[in-house]
């Protein structure tokens, strides 16, 4: 028995097999449409934006309860875990991190850590999925805590957004800049800034060359020579998503790129077609 848990929220987007191999155990966020709540992971993308199209406002996200994340601290303890490591989304974005705080100290006599990924998506469920590999080397809670914070500068995620409409309707940008990004077919690459919020990292003409300025970037980190996990991620996008998986493995080759798609909630934001990009040094 392994004695850190690694605990995140839904929107770390892992694979159900890296979930389930590492026994990493998962908090939803929720996904309001309409009159109607749904759990992030009780909702594909399919099924959402289907959802979304017969109704008249737009859908929104909201964080788990302190009782959800009580409920996970509490089964993890009963399972034999000694300490919890709970990794979520920036704390700047979403109220998941003082949910999850509040649980904690209704809980005051366990071993349980709070981390922020100061990022979302891959950028946190890279950051969970480096946790549950030092967890399941023997490593502490503690020992964790202290590779986390260098992991999480070193960490990158942009997104290739594929339309302006839904960072408009959440207030990303104001009217006239979604007017304009749409006539001119720019491409925004949103990015995690040093303060943990969703920024324009920059605005390219195309998908194509928003793509190659992303790859751009992964080549820059990789300059040191060091291996890297690469996460590609899409929202309703497998097809591209494997294009892009392929000229990154061509690329890069021997390097660890997987694919993965992001749910509902970021989805809420970013829209159909967007397109996503993690990565981070590993083994570090």
């Amino acid at each position: 028995m392994r004695k850190t848990a690694i605990i995140m929220d839904s929107t770390g987007y892992l694979t159900s097999d890296i979930i389930n191999d590492y026994n990493i155990r998962v908090v939803t966020l929720n996904v309001n449409i309409g009159d109607e709540t749904f759990k992030e992971i009780e909702l594909s993308n399919s099924v959402f934006f289907t959802k979304l199209e017969n109704i008249s406002g737009s859908s929104t996200t909201s964080q788990p309860s302190v009782g959800s994340f009580m409920e996970a601290y509490q089964a993890a303890l009963a399972d034999g875990y000694e300490e919890i490591i709970s990794i979520h989304l920036s704390q700047k974005i979403s109220g998941t991190y003082s949910s999850a705080m509040m649980a904690k100290d209704l809980l005051e006599n366990a071993n349980i850590h709070i981390f922020d990924s100061e990022s979302s998506a891959l950028g946190l469920g890279l950051l969970a999925w480096a946790a549950a590999d030092w967890a399941r080397e023997g490593l502490n809670a503690q020992e964790i805590l202290s590779r986390l914070p260098a992991l999480r500068s070193q960490c990158e995620l942009f997104f290739i957004v594929d339309t302006l409409e839904y960072l408009h309707r959440g207030g990303r940008i104001g009217g006239a800049s979604a007017l304009f990004g749409t006539l001119l077919q720019i491409k925004p690459i949103l990015y995690f800034n040093e303060e943990g919020i969703i920024d324009v990292f920059e605005k390219v003409r195309s998908k194509n060359k928003a793509l190659l300025r992303v790859y751009a970037e992964l080549d820059r980190a990789m300059s040191s020579k060091e291996n890297y996990r690469i996460a590609v991620i899409h929202v309703g996008a497998p097809s591209e998503a494997a294009v892009m998986a392929k000229d990154l493995k061509e690329k890069f080759p021997g390097q660890d790129v997987r694919i993965f798609e992001a749910g509902p909630v970021i989805a809420t934001h970013v829209g159909p077609g967007a397109l996503g990009l993690a990565f981070h040094p590993w083994p570090n």
